[in-house]
């Protein structure tokens, strides 16, 4: 004996196994048990097929949708010296707008080198003043992390489009 459901019916009927096999051969479905802990149990005339389908579909989706969030807030870094020249700063903004536009964050980190040839108590400021040309260049930006020394060696900023309401 199993309880008998078609789709959209909210009564079941009560109905020998057989019956239920012979119906669903009938329709050319399948009979699909819905709940086995029921008494009896409530199985329903289905094309198990299509729900196998759906069921991967939902997860691709799922999977898309995931992939997607993630892809969204990637970090790109370009790596500067504290000597760089006009030219070369150019190329590294050219390649920022670009990470930009794409809808991710980059991040500009300055190596200062001892070999530059700037006082250690000369780095922040000029650092300051390549963040600052950095910014200047790059339109409609907004600072998410503000210039700052990580250690002697190194000062980092992060910038990102604004987003849009």
């Amino acid at each position: 004996m199993v309880r008998d459901g078609e789709e959209g019916e909210s009564a079941h009927a009560v109905v020998a196994l057989e019956e239920a096999m012979a119906a669903a051969k009938a329709a050319e479905m399948d009979l699909v048990e819905v709940n086995g802990n029921a008494s009896p149990p409530v199985c329903r005339i289905l094309d198990y097929e299509r729900v196998r389908y759906d069921i991967r579909k939902r997860a691709k989706e799922q999977k898309k949708a995931v992939s997607a969030a993630q892809k969204r807030d990637v970090m790109k870094e370009l790596r500067l010296t504290a000597k760089i020249d006009v030219h070369d700063l150019n190329v590294k903004i050219n390649g920022a707008k670009k990470f930009l536009d794409a809808g991710n964050r980059v991040t500009f980190r300055i190596m200062f080198k001892n070999s530059d040839g700037i006082a250690q108590d000369k780095r922040a400021t000029r650092g300051a003043e390549i963040m600052d040309n950095v910014i200047s260049m790059l339109e409609d930006v907004e600072v998410v992390l503000k210039p700052k020394m990580v250690g002697a060696n190194h000062m980092t900023c992060s910038l990102k489009r604004p987003t849009k309401k």
